[in-house]
């Protein structure tokens, strides 16, 4: 409670005129804003009314020995009014709202008889009646919740209006503790709940809780007239949330930088495996998200190399240039995005100036040497020859450093793209199989694939010569190595057969010869696409001269297709001519389906029975009455064989 150390009394005539007296102490809150007035103030061992709390007992005709205090409680005027106040002894002033709450008249108009009688009845009978300054300079306005500019007056007629009409603002004794019930309520949500929630949630739960506490207090006041004190938990939970919310940024921008780090190396690992397959569009997206150092300039620039390669000369210059957006200085981006661009515009498009075309030129091997050539993950070295589909090309495996031979095939040649895109599709398929055969004498297929409308197949390098040399009278190999050549062969085709492989294109050219002198079948699996081709673009590429009848006919083939060629490149070695001829690829049809071959005794007296009737059982016209395997074949070419040694160890016995 408040106390006072000294009194200033009216002076004296005033004092004997007057009913009674009373304090006038005003009370700023913090906001600089009165809002209560102190009803008593304790000097000495006497509690002193305010002027306010005098003038209401006066009118309620309450003397002063009939106001009792409960001090931090309550003060009443004998058993009428009961007046709630704070621990100060302090009455929350209850403002009427309208803006001229009281009467007010001019002290001049009073004593002159100004005011008609009427309305000086109505304003003034049964009132209390304040005499109060208000001229500018004289009286000193005070602020209020309600009016930045009241006269002392007003506040006094407000405190006096609140205490006659007992129209009380309570700030009850359980406010502090209430207040403290908050306070741990908002830091255990701000220390425990709202950090673990997701930003939204969060936000929800503190604007509803904001809601509660303000609307809570809101309806206190008006609908019950009671005063919580919520300034301190409303102001820790505002900040607590703020500074929720900024922790929370700070742990989630540290949290996406480190994603952000671990995510760009992701990115480039990703980025570098797919340029080690080859895929090299999803390496330069993969590149693009990783933060553009020095390391990922290497590592575009060494992207844009392998374009370059791939003859993508359009997209080796977006490379070059996503570079020189960040670096200009870098290397030569720029003089090589230029050099490609201009490489670009004049680089001649369509069937022949891609890879394995069938023009003179050869658009991969005709750079200026400065970068490798690359066909999928291979490198280009140099061309080793051409075929009736493509160029073959001797190839360098980077990955595993293994040589290799890679023959391409353009279908854009002579299909319209639907058709090309089922042929390759075909072609690939065909491959695969032939890349399950693993035989000593069948050349391994490693890798198949496509680019630029281009289909490629990766094989087995051999460092020899076909047979097709050897078909020539006067250029004829030994017959005894013929025989161990073609058993050899056979195995191959036999080896294929119960793969459920067929060849369709056995001929000397297909078979290659090695150094070492081991024999491979080469080209299984791409007859078949060559006999598509030829089929429907009308057009024969070279002449049939080793095909069986079913394959003349369009019938189902199977190994004793292989069979009936094998017979007749056989037929060719030992004899240097060819088992059936015509004028026209007509003729020779007709000759292969209904005449028999000759005798190949006539063309080489040389020869012995068993290998003319090797010869004439796989040249059957009837497939039926040929060699039901090519093993079969295999076996009696290695009997004839042996037999010939023994007959060659005997006669050197005897000489």
């Amino acid at each position: 409670m408040l106390s006072a150390s000294n009194i200033d009394k009216p002076v004296p005539e005033f004092l004997k005129a007057s009913y009674g007296i009373g304090h006038v102490n005003l009370q700023n809150d913090a906001d600089g804003k009165i809002r209560r007035d102190v009803l008593l103030f304790q000097y000495r061992q006497l509690y002193i009314p305010s002027f306010s709390l005098s003038l209401a007992a006066a009118f309620l005709d309450v003397p002063n020995n009939q106001i009792r205090a409960k001090i931090g409680t309550s003060i009443e005027l004998a058993d009428t009014v009961r007046i709630p106040v704070t621990s100060g002894s302090q009455l929350l002033v209850s403002f009427k709202k309208s803006q001229r709450p009281f009467q007010v008249f001019s002290f001049d108009d009073v004593i002159k008889n100004k005011i008609p009688q009427d309305a000086f009845q109505r304003a003034f009978k049964d009132k209390i009646v304040l005499i109060t300054p208000s001229a500018a300079g004289i009286d000193n306005p005070v602020t209020t919740p309600v009016s930045p500019q009241m006269s002392i007056g007003e506040l006094t007629a407000s405190t006096i209006w609140t205490i006659l009409n007992s129209h009380f603002i309570i700030k009850p004794s359980w406010d502090r503790y209430a207040a403290i019930a908050i306070i741990l309520i908002v830091g255990i949500m701000i220390s425990f709940v709202l950090p673990r929630l997701k930003a939204v949630l969060s936000g929800l739960v503190f604007i509803t809780f904001m809601f509660a506490l303000v609307g809570g207090s809101i309806y206190l006041f008006t609908a019950n007239s009671l005063w919580i004190q919520i300034t301190y938990p409303f102001l820790q939970l505002l900040f607590g949330y703020i500074g929720v919310v900024t922790i929370n940024f700070f742990v989630t921008e540290a949290g996406k930088e480190k994603v952000e780090g671990e995510s760009a190396e992701t990115n480039r690992m990703l980025g570098l495996s797919f340029q080690s397959q080859g895929m090299l569009d999803m390496a330069f997206d993969k590149f693009r998200k990783v933060p553009v150092d020095g390391e990922t300039k290497d590592l575009l620039y060494n992207l844009a190399l392998d374009y370059e390669r791939k003859r993508q000369y359009n997209k080796a210059a977006s490379v070059y240039e996503y570079i020189e957006q960040h670096d200009p200085e870098y290397k030569n981006v720029g003089e090589k995005k230029q050099k490609l661009l201009k490489a670009s515009e004049t680089m001649a498009f369509g069937s022949d100036s891609v890879l394995g075309g069938t023009s003179g030129g050869d658009p991969l091997l005709g750079g200026d040497g400065s970068t490798k050539p690359t066909l999928g993950r291979y490198e280009i070295i140099k061309q080793l020859g051409k075929g009736a589909m493509g160029i073959v090309y001797l190839g360098q495996d980077p990955r595993i450093n293994r040589t290799t031979a890679i023959k391409t095939f353009s279908f854009a040649d002579d299909f319209e793209p639907e058709e090309a895109e089922k042929l390759k599709q075909k072609f690939f398929r065909e491959a695969e199989s032939a890349g399950t055969l693993s035989h000593p004498n069948i050349v391994t297929i490693y890798d198949a694939g496509d680019e630029h409308d281009l289909a490629y197949i990766a094989m087995e390098f051999l460092d020899g010569e076909d047979f097709q040399k050897y078909t020539k009278k006067n250029n004829l190999l030994p017959v005894r190595k013929v025989i161990d050549y073609i058993a050899d062969i056979a195995d191959g085709l036999d080896y294929a057969h119960e793969k459920g492989i067929v060849h369709r294109d056995i001929k000397p050219a297909n078979i290659m010869i090695l150094k070492s002198g081991v024999v491979k079948i080469t080209d299984f699996g791409i007859a078949r696409i060559t006999a598509t081709s030829q089929t429907q673009t009308g057009v024969v590429k070279g002449t049939p001269h080793y095909m069986s009848p079913e394959q003349i006919t369009g019938k189902k083939v199977d190994g004793r297709s292989d069979i009936f060629s094998l017979g007749a490149m056989l037929f060719q070695l030992v004899t240097g001519e060819l088992p059936f001829r015509g004028d026209s690829p007509a003729a020779l049809m007709h000759q292969i389906m209904n005449v028999a071959h000759p005798d190949p005794r006539k063309i080489n007296p040389k020869l012995v029975k068993p290998l003319i009737a090797i010869i004439d059982k796989a040249l059957e016209k009837d497939r039926n009455k040929r060699y039901l395997r090519a093993g079969h074949m295999a076996k009696h070419l290695r009997a004839l064989g042996m037999k010939i040694d023994a007959v060659i160890a005997q006669k050197k016995q005897a000489g």
